[in-house]
């Protein structure tokens, strides 16, 4: 008990205004930070998704504590990509991944978005030269059948006109 005490008033001697930098987040906000997103690694390593998406999400919305929320941003945009057949992305991954990218350039977690963000791109460019070429599929297709009834009519009419000739 005398412990918790002595860590309290420790603690709030620490985060007084003295202390802190500009935009770090006091010592006060680092804790509970660091505790929301120990609480968020547990809920994933339970399954619990949903869970933890909503821990990131309280932690993203507080003060920006470097260290914490440039993490807490990076594993959020990475539980909300869910690519699908349309996009290769949700449109809030990729703004969490912009967003780290402005507000933390120089983290570790803006380093190992980079790879994510490309591939995102990638597979965008993939999907509109995939949507680009079936449409030049189909033009070649609607193409070859008419070319090949073309084919059959010359070749009626070659039929014809043999059978006129004999």
């Amino acid at each position: 008990m005398r412990k918790g005490v002595i860590f309290c008033v420790a603690l709030s001697l620490c985060s007084g205004c003295a202390t802190t930098r500009t935009g770090e987040g006091s010592l006060m906000q680092r804790y509970t930070g660091s505790k929301q997103l120990a609480q968020a690694e547990d809920m994933l390593d339970k399954g619990d998704t949903r869970g933890a998406a909503r821990t990131l999400t309280a932690i993203i919305s507080g003060p920006p504590v470097p260290g914490v929320t440039d993490e807490a941003l990076f594993r959020l945009a990475l539980l909300t990509l869910k690519p699908g057949l349309e996009k290769p992305a949700s449109a809030q991954g990729q703004q969490l991944l912009k967003r780290l990218g402005k507000d933390y350039p120089g983290s570790q977690w803006t380093l190992l978005a980079a790879p994510v963000n490309e591939l995102i791109d990638a597979a965008e460019d993939s999907r509109r030269q995939n949507k680009s070429l079936k449409g030049t599929n189909q033009s070649l297709a609607k193409e070859i059948k008419e070319l090949s009834e073309s084919i059959e009519r010359l070749k009626r009419l070659d039929q014809e006109l043999e059978r006129k000739a004999r």
